[in-house]
């Protein structure tokens, strides 16, 4: 799983520059949610595949929530971008691989 989460990272940043701050808050946004959601989900079921897979589910929806409030916001500037939802998740899926499977 250490494997794939380099390898995504790895692929993403090489997609486009990391630089952005854009894509920075959305990978801390999806690496604080993910980690947020899973302690809601251990103190609250003691299902371990939710408790592993509901948090990236949550992430996902995080990621495509934000991305639609930007599709459809009265800013014209504002667009729908999957690199985006990419960044959240990615931020998720560290705190999977990372800090959750240590555990």
């Amino acid at each position: 799983m250490k494997l794939v989460t380099v390898f995504t990272l790895f692929i993403l940043l090489t997609i486009q520059n990391f630089a952005s701050k854009d894509k920075a808050y959305h990978f801390a946004a999806g690496y604080v949610f993910t980690h947020a959601s899973h302690s809601v989900a251990v103190t609250w079921t003691d299902n371990e595949k939710v408790i592993k897979y509901g948090p990236l589910v949550a992430c996902v929806a995080l990621g495509v929530g934000k991305e639609l409030i930007d599709k459809y916001d009265s800013n014209p500037k504002s667009t729908f971008e999957w690199l985006d939802i990419a960044y959240t998740f990615s931020g998720g899926v560290t705190v999977v691989s990372i800090d959750i499977n240590k555990r």
